[in-house]
């Protein structure tokens, strides 16, 4: 058994505990590539893959296939574990149309040992100092050693020229590989195994065959269990989709509440408003009486006397 989350402990077992939220069901129906216990992408540059924290159980694995429900999960894990290798094979797809641009071409290339190297490099420098030496030996007139120096220099030249020749070659240029994306260089063998051999490598190779294999199996589906494991995915949603409704009709009412106390606030506020009105109209109407009163009296005086 593994350590950590891993751990296959018998301990509070139960028959469907593969069915737990931290369980991975990746690794149920098939493996779990990024299993942060066993990441195949770790130490490699693709550095965007995210780490598997769950649970990967034999254990549990086990109890999941012998569970007389497994056909019932099967299809609804195998759907998701499709999805998540899809996203997978996508990445991996435009990493290798990244690193095809940045492929050297083919051309003539000078490939050689550091020791072979430097013997042709002393060979050409050799070269120029005896022809410069022939040079000197026929200015001063002794032109039969100055023969003797410049066939010693083309000699030096010539081996120089021989042994680059023979580290040359037409390379075939830089080629990624279609299935994990590794930039090789086809003209070095053991480089180009040892990537074949590599984990990425071969992870890739797990995983586009997995997806080939589900994207299969999904096209032949029978009907009434592809409607079975959308039914399961659907009440998911529908319960995602009752939840936003109850928010949605639970702030409609309050904003309706709030709507119905403001309405109310300002009816009370108007029916206010009038009564003060009425109150002013009142007084005003009395005081005017008195003075048609007041007045009516001074004109009658006024006739009498």
């Amino acid at each position: 058994s593994l350590m950590g989350p891993s751990r296959d402990s018998k301990e509070g077992q139960k028959p469907d505990g593969f069915k737990d939220k931290n369980i991975c069901k990746r690794f149920l129906v098939g493996f779990c590539p990024n299993d942060a216990q066993d990441n195949w992408f770790h130490n490699t540059r693709r550095k965007d893959v995210n780490v598997c924290t769950k649970v990967h159980s034999d254990r549990l694995r086990e109890d999941f296939e012998k569970h007389p429900d497994r056909e019932k999960y099967l299809i609804e894990y195998e759907k998701e574990f499709l999805t998540f290798l899809e996203g997978l094979v996508r990445e991996a797809d435009a990493w290798i149309q990244r690193e095809t641009a940045n492929c050297t071409g083919p051309g003539t290339v000078t490939k050689m040992p550091a020791n072979m190297r430097t013997k042709m490099y002393d060979l050409q420098e050799k070269s120029d100092l005896m022809m410069k030496q022939a040079e000197e030996l026929a200015d001063s007139g002794d032109l039969g050693a100055s023969k003797m120096a410049v066939v010693k220099a083309n000699e030096m030249r010539d081996e120089s020229k021989q042994i680059k020749e023979q580290h040359t070659f037409e390379s075939q240029g830089e080629k990624v590989c279609d299935i994990c994306g590794v930039r090789c260089n086809p003209d070095e063998p053991a480089d180009y195994k040892a990537h074949l051999d590599g984990r990425l490598h071969d992870g890739y190779t797990k995983i586009r065959a997995k997806v080939k294999e589900l994207r299969e199996k999904m096209r032949n589906l029978p009907e009434k269990v592809e409607e079975e494991a959308g039914g399961r995915d659907a009440k998911a949603g529908d319960r995602d989709r009752d939840r936003d409704r109850d928010r949605r009709s639970a702030a409609t009412a309050a904003t309706a509440r709030v709507a119905r106390e403001s309405e109310r606030d300002r009816d009370r506020g108007d029916r206010g408003d009038r009564g003060r009105d009425r109150g002013r109209d009142d007084h005003g109407g009395h005081r005017g009486e008195g003075r048609e009163r007041g007045e009516g009296r001074e004109r009658g005086e006024g006739r009498e006397r």
